[in-house]
């Protein structure tokens, strides 16, 4: 994949421009290609490097949904988990999840045993064979499961597989060559300035080019807004009054990888947070998942408004670390237990007045045309990963739809390229180097954070911890600044910009060393 410069992207009308380079962006940029448009796709940092990067790493097949009585999102988890099982099974494997079940009543065996029912009928033909039925553990079957995890009046276990991510990173990269490869135009570190109109429609924008620092403009036929919590920002001088109720709060959505061995199964305990659900089981449900031999925790939610992931809080990493000495208290976490922090926005309806936030089960896809008389933008607004490819689909059929080509073609449900895992090993220099040079010419990283953070799994599983982490870190800026001719103050800088994002994405207080 090559990154495209102003001077590509200015050469003719695109069908489509998506603005925005998160999963949902890729997936959109990737539909649209695959169907014959003419298709660019800018982002104003890196690919993915906010919520889509901060994510607890699960395709979720909508179990939870039997909760919320909301079927129809049911049936479309469980048939987009298998597709990204399908399209991506290096990167994609099916997961077992136990969760405790005790008493008699809504929390007891019976009520997931009701659950579980509802929920394999209305998955049947969708959920793939990596996927069985949900079902009840007895009482020894789920306490060998969960281990010290298990509650002393614990009556049995609910299991069900869900997808683990592997590598989020390579799944992202997939979604984006795939596009390349179906001839997008795609450019990381173009920032959006702007949407052009004329006579009262969208047909472009002025961009601003982070890496030369040009300024220019793309013209498109239609856009699409993939850009999360931006999304109303970027389109409110272009709509009327009063449209901007349409676009949903956000709040903060926080998960940690922490230094513990993570184990076989996927568990699931019950904080004292309340519940969002319409069936409520008692409070709000994190999971601990084995990662990389680590352990991934989430979700803890907070309030959390703006267009921008916000500083991270030591405020939210107290809050979840007391949620979880609660709901799970053999874990006895500690600040110096966290390697890394993942933290993204959200859509929630958030209550100021009490902090409660309610996350939202269902995305925002807005045609402007339709809404606001704006024609030439569409607004798209995820809600979770695993849904991505359905809400691209979406899209860009209203976007064929501005275009008037009735003959377009429908949204295509390919493998995506195999890209492989970030396998290599970072003290051994001929791999390492390789890597580097396969991110930079291959993968468009651009700055010594995209490396690290991005094109290879080091800082979200400690490896740039301590002094041997800082060697390394040091080591793998000498190999980026070759590649990218830095001279050796800029490589310092770089390298100090990694290590201030490292301490930012760990709480307070809490040092490399």
């Amino acid at each position: 994949m090559k990154r495209a410069g102003l001077s590509d992207l200015r050469t003719a009308p695109y069908d489509v421009l998506v603005i925005g380079g998160g999963i949902y962006g890729a997936m959109t940029a990737r539909d649209a290609a695959l169907r014959g448009l003419r298709v660019a796709l800018v982002e104003r940092g890196d690919f993915g490097a906010e919520t889509s990067h901060n994510s607890l790493k699960l395709m979720h097949g909508g179990i939870r949904y039997v909760q919320h009585l909301d079927f129809a999102r049911l049936r479309a988890s469980a048939r987009e988990r298998a597709f990204w099982q399908f399209a991506a099974p290096d990167l994609v494997r099916p997961l077992e999840f136990v969760i405790p079940l005790t008493g008699y009543g809504i929390k007891g065996p019976e009520a997931f045993a009701a659950a579980a029912t509802l929920y394999n009928i209305a998955s049947t033909g969708l959920r793939g064979p990596d996927y069985p039925a949900a079902r009840v553990l007895g009482r020894a079957a789920a306490r060998n499961r969960l281990g010290d995890h298990a509650p002393d009046d614990l009556r049995g276990g609910g299991l069900w597989r869900d997808g683990q991510i592997l590598d989020a990173n390579r799944l992202q990269l997939a979604a984006l060559r795939a596009a390349s490869e179906a001839q997008a135009d795609l450019a990381n570190y173009m920032r959006v300035d702007g949407l052009r109109t004329e006579a009262g429609r969208v047909t472009g924008a002025r961009l601003h080019d982070e890496v030369t620092g040009e300024e220019g403009e793309v013209s498109a036929h239609v856009i699409l807004s993939c850009t999360g919590a931006a999304a109303a920002e970027l389109a409110a001088p272009v709509l009327p009054e009063g449209a901007q109720a349409r676009f949903p709060g956000f709040a903060r959505a926080t998960n940690i990888t922490v230094d513990r061995p993570g184990g076989t199964y996927g568990l699931g305990v019950v904080s004292r947070a309340r519940s969002d659900a319409v069936v409520d089981r008692g409070g709000r449900m994190y999971f601990l998942t084995p990662w990389r031999d680590k352990l991934i925790i989430g979700t803890h939610e907070a309030p959390g408004p703006g267009t921008h992931i916000p500083p991270r809080a030591g405020k939210d990493i107290d809050d979840f670390l007391g949620e979880l000495d609660l709901a799970c208290p053999s874990l006895a976490l500690t600040r110096g237990d966290i390697l890394h922090v993942y933290q993204g926005l959200i859509p929630a309806d958030v209550d100021d007045s009490r902090g409660d936030v309610r996350r939202q089960t269902k995305g925002t896809l807005i045609d402007h045309r339709a809404a606001d008389d704006v024609a030439g933008l569409i607004s798209v607004i995820g809600v979770k990963y695993t849904t991505a490819r359905l809400i691209a689909e979406r899209a860009v059929d209203l976007a064929v739809a501005q275009l008037g080509r009735g003959g377009a073609s429908p949204s295509l449900t390919t493998e995506l390229p195999a890209v492989g895992l970030a396998s290599c090993d970072p003290d051994c220099p001929d791999s390492t180097s390789g890597r580097v040079r396969e991110a930079v010419q291959g993968e468009m990283a651009v700055t010594l954070a995209d490396l690290v953070l991005r094109r290879m799994p080091l800082a979200e599983t400690g490896g740039l911890r301590g002094s041997a982490g800082q060697a390394r870190l040091a080591a793998v800026a000498d190999l980026m600044a070759a590649e990218r001719g830095w001279d050796a103050e800029l490589k310092q800088a770089e390298i100090a910009a990694v290590l201030r994002d490292i301490e930012t994405s760990r709480p307070e207080s809490v040092k490399l060393g």
